[in-house]
């Protein structure tokens, strides 16, 4: 009975293993298709959320800061297709478009997150470089030539190179990237494309191919998956 006793005690201290935690919902692979209104992130057959937006405008970037972070979930979980139609209205809006063409697919939706994060260091950036006689007239100077010329000019006052690096687009080939016309006439497809459908501002949504009033970020999550 002493040895029984005793066998009992030993499975009573023994320590017991830990439940095996539930594995992490595991993100899917984006898809990311380009049209001539921009790109396209997320499973076929999803619901389709579409923005034509500005890089550098405000009310952009206060629906960025309030949506992307559900919109990027949603995606990567399949319940959620996200268009990002560009439109071209402050002057970095060009480069930051062209540069968002030339990252890699698996980045480009992440890139355009951190540009809109990054407005105000952005637009404080061009404005020192305004203020700057030396730097002011460079940008002069390559307005001038042409929208190429600018839109380089322009992402390097304005710090877009560094933040392309980061996102996997060496200086060479944001050099070769920002240089190429090809590059900047699909820009200019894109956003007269948005002008054609009769765009005039920005934010402006499509929800399931209809235009949707702008409202507020918070109208804008009431109509997304749960």
């Amino acid at each position: 009975m002493k040895a029984l006793l005793a066998g009992f005690a030993v499975f009573l201290a023994a320590p017991v293993a830990a439940a095996a935690p539930k594995p992490a919902a595991r993100a899917l692979p984006v898809t990311v298709i380009e049209t001539g209104e921009g790109w396209t992130f997320g499973k076929a057959g999803a619901p389709l959320l579409a923005e034509y937006a500005s890089y550098g405008c405000p009310h952009c970037g206060q629906f960025a800061g309030a949506i992307f972070p559900r919109v990027d979930g949603l995606v990567k979980a399949g319940k959620l297709r996200f268009a990002w139609r560009p439109f071209l209205v402050f002057p970095h809006d060009r480069a930051a478009a062209v540069l968002t063409r030339c990252v890699a697919p698996a980045r480009r939706l992440a890139f355009i997150e951190a540009l809109m994060a990054r407005q105000d260091e952005i637009k404080a950036a061009l404005k020192a470089a305004d203020e700057n006689e030396t730097s002011r007239a460079a940008l002069y100077e390559a307005e001038l030539a042409g929208p190429i010329s600018y839109a380089g000019a322009v992402a390097k006052a304005s710090g877009l190179l560094p933040l392309a690096q980061k996102h996997g687009l060496s200086p060479t080939q944001a050099g070769a990237c920002l240089s190429s016309g090809a590059h900047h006439q699909w820009v200019t497809n894109a956003d007269q494309t948005a002008r054609l459908n009769g765009v005039t501002g920005t934010p402006t949504f499509t929800w399931k191919g209809t235009r949707i009033p702008t409202g507020t970020p918070d109208d804008l999550l009431a109509l997304l998956p749960q």
